[in-house]
């Protein structure tokens, strides 16, 4: 169901890259009003983009957009860490449960209970091993694991409601713009 012709494929790709860009970047106006994509952006990517690539281009992308904001835009460093580098394994798994999803065939009853369950696993795995990251990179190991979860899991559900609205949103205008020939779905791949 998920599967594009390649010209779809790369307006989903570039319409998923500027989402993240506008978004990621609270600086250039709409990160300030709509929150971090980051997270529904690389589920989307597993969900709806065919080539692998497209996980290490928008893993590029993040570093990129962090740099800028970290370099030119005065952003506080303090969620730095050698710890960052556990960020690619933790959208990986955002990626991975998109991909789970792709082979649906219809988003009925048993479809938006699978969409449900890939977007909860996946953002667990994300939430677990970027904060771990960050624990391992941070002078947080002080405080001990049980005092770090205890202060990080409270952020769980924000990141579980962000990763939910933006994956239910793409996959509702993927729809859309199917029904309405805007995308076309390849016949098989």
């Amino acid at each position: 169901m998920f599967v594009l012709k390649s010209r779809a494929e790369w307006i989903a790709g570039i319409a998923l890259a500027v989402l993240m860009a506008v978004t990621r970047i609270h600086h250039f106006g709409i990160g300030s009003v709509a929150p971090d994509a980051s997270t529904g952006v690389f589920f989307l990517a597993g969900v709806l983009l065919g080539s692998p690539l497209w996980i290490v281009a928008f893993l590029i992308e993040a570093v990129i957009l962090d740099g800028i904001a970290l370099g030119f835009l005065n952003v506080a460093d303090a969620c730095m860490s050698s710890g960052y580098a556990l960020l690619a394994p933790a959208y990986g798994a955002l990626w991975f449960a998109g991909r789970a999803l792709r082979p649906q065939q219809t988003i009925d009853l048993a479809g938006a209970v699978k969409f449900a369950a890939l977007v909860c696993a996946g953002t667990a795995v994300f939430f677990i091993v970027s904060n771990l990251g960050y624990f391992l990179g941070s002078d947080f190991y002080s405080l001990g694991l049980a005092e770090y979860v205890t202060r990080v899991s409270h952020y769980f559900p924000m990141y579980l409601t962000v990763t939910f609205f933006y994956s239910a949103f793409g996959i509702a205008a993927f729809i859309a713009a199917r029904r309405y020939g805007i995308m076309e779905a390849a016949s098989a791949r």
